[in-house]
């Protein structure tokens, strides 16, 4: 491992691939067995990826807005509010013959690469040392919090997250401290947030509007100016086939994720106890060492910058989690969403890793470190990312799962959805799956009547009626989009009035007396079409521009290069 400063060589390459590949596969270690790690939303994300490679083998298409088989067929909009597009490499798995906890261990290895490249090319580009990349991709990558995210929670949405954080700072240091930009990567790296977790992408945008007006001079010209609203452009038509259907369902209707939040942020708040012991938090041992180092700076009158603001957020958000900042205050806003303070810590872990790995740097830099006791330091914070993960997988994993290729086929496995978030606000599941008429169809008519239908491997149902009533309740929760028809014995079809039953938030159709065989599925909406062809048309609009962009360049340097010659 060479120190010195220098351009990105081969070796430099070796030695990063290598490291990477090592720190994931350590990663990698508690799912080396049989069985799958089932941390407390694992079943949930299993149910997805199921979801959407059923829906896909069934010819529903892609993106998967109802999950027909969750709910012992009721059907959950998830896929509606969690976009399943950075889900599509597990998916594939799948359809290579894994099983659903292979696919899954897949990837989960996948997921550390790409945190590790990110980690990586951020501590690199913004430390400008092969050596602060390094560090910084070993303490990111097995930080405390990120393992727990992983093998603890499950929190698999914030874990793709946590492989572009690194990427959120590096842009922003690109659009604010570099003269020649990166067109691009701020809209890229947001719509990545956008569709891998809401909550994160919130967060980040708020960190991207403190970070711009502190540095507002830097970038107050036409030029910034007009580069950001591109991108910001981009992100928005680029991410489009996500945030319009949402927005579409939310002015249709109300769902538990707004009437019955499962958290208060005021609840989760974290203590000066368990941020000591490293629960849920950064570990407090490299917090210690990162205090240490920069004091020995300080001592030897090297003030690093970049190291002592790190330093300063690390803290500075370990004590905003706690009872210090009045989060009763939040709770009565839009951001009780966070739901959980202690979430920051995604952002912690990347303050210490970058923070340590830079003030190595320095202090090799200023001859305080010798290269080969610098050397000795990497390697101690390896061992420290190896007792992260000795913590989280001796101690913080409570159970193991072995998911069968069928699991998703018992409709008692199907009900694992968490907090319901994304149910209709007046549906009841006591009154509805885990009732003694579950899966029953609500006839209305001058006699109130209950029938039996039969659900479809497409996501459809289907049921016979006679002309005798009025309207009738099925057993699918209502999302708009739904759609039925009724087909006389001729074979004749006309399509039903669809509705959300105000009493069960079920779908309701409107009968008026007809007989036949009546089906219903979710057959999308006209915006869930268009904003698909923004995005689809925005993406080879973007594609176009950096492949011009890349021939311009190309052109420019080749000119530069027979300019010389001549």
């Amino acid at each position: 491992m060479d120190l010195k400063e220098k351009g990105y060589n081969r070796r430099e390459r070796m030695e990063w691939l290598v490291i990477m590949l090592v720190v994931s596969l350590l990663c990698m270690i508690p799912c080396m067995g049989k069985l799958l790690p089932q941390g407390d939303d694992m079943t949930f994300h299993i149910m997805r990826i199921e979801s959407v490679y059923h829906a896909i083998k069934t010819g529903q298409g892609f993106p998967a807005y109802i999950y027909d088989k969750l709910l012992e067929g009721y059907g959950y909009g998830a896929g509606i509010f969690y976009p399943d597009i950075l889900l599509l490499p597990a998916i594939l798995l799948r359809f290579m013959g894994l099983s659903p906890a292979g696919a899954m261990k897949g990837y989960i290895f996948l997921l550390l690469l790409l945190t590790c490249y990110t980690s990586y090319r951020a501590g690199k580009v913004i430390g400008k040392s092969h050596f602060v990349g390094l560090v910084t991709m070993v303490l990111y990558t097995m930080g405390h919090y990120h393992l727990e995210d992983i093998y603890r929670r499950s929190a698999m949405g914030e874990v793709v997250a946590m492989a572009f954080i690194p990427l959120v700072f590096l842009a922003l240091y690109d659009y604010t401290e570099r003269e020649e930009r990166r067109k691009g990567l701020l809209c890229l790296v947001f719509s990545g947030l956008l569709l891998c977790h809401t909550i994160s992408f919130v967060l980040c945008v708020g960190i991207a509007v403190v970070w711009v007006l502190l540095r507002i001079r830097k970038v107050w010209d036409k030029k910034h100016i007009l580069g950001v609203l591109a991108e910001i452009l981009g992100c928005v038509l680029l991410t489009a086939f996500y945030w319009i259907p949402v927005l579409e369902q939310f002015a249709d209707g109300t769902f538990y994720v707004s009437t019955n939040p499962a958290f208060e942020t005021q609840d989760e708040m974290m203590t000066m106890l368990g941020i000591v012991s490293g629960r849920l938090s950064v570990s407090f041992a490299e917090l210690g060492i990162f205090l240490l180092l920069v004091m020995l700076g300080l001592r030897s009158q090297i003030k690093n910058k970049k190291a002592i603001l790190c330093l300063c957020l690390a803290v500075g958000l370990l004590l905003i989690e706690t009872r210090l900042f009045p989060w009763k205050l939040i709770d009565k806003t839009p951001l009780i969403s966070l739901q959980f303070p202690w979430r920051l810590n995604m952002f912690t872990e990347f303050f210490v890793a970058f923070g340590i790995g830079n003030q190595l740097y320095v202090l090799y830099r200023h001859s305080l470190l010798s290269e080969k006791n610098c050397k000795l330091c990497f390697v101690l914070c390896v061992l420290a990312g190896v007792f992260n993960l000795s913590v989280v997988w001796q101690v913080e994993i409570l159970r193991h799962m072995d998911y069968s290729y069928d699991y998703i086929e018992t409709p008692a496995n199907t009900n694992e959805i968490g907090f319901c978030e994304w149910l209709p606000s007046e549906a009841d599941r006591g009154q509805t799956v885990f009732s003694d008429n579950s899966g029953t169809i609500w006839l209305y008519g001058e006699n109130e009547k209950t029938e039996t239908g039969e659900y479809h491997s497409d996501g459809s149902y289907s049921f016979d009626v006679n002309g005798t009533y009025d309207s009738c309740v099925v057993p699918k929760y209502y999302y708009k989009g739904y759609e039925a028809t009724v087909a006389d014995p001729a074979g004749s079809q006309e399509l039903l009035p669809v509705s959300k039953d105000p009493d069960t938030g079920l779908v309701r159709l409107e009968l008026n007396g007809k007989s036949g065989t009546i089906c219903v599925w979710y057959g999308k909406t006209i915006m869930q079409t268009v904003s698909k062809w923004i995005s689809l048309l925005s993406l080879l609009l973007i594609v176009a521009f950096g492949v011009i962009q890349f021939l311009t360049k190309h052109k420019s340097g080749r000119e530069n290069t027979d300019t010389q010659y001549i």
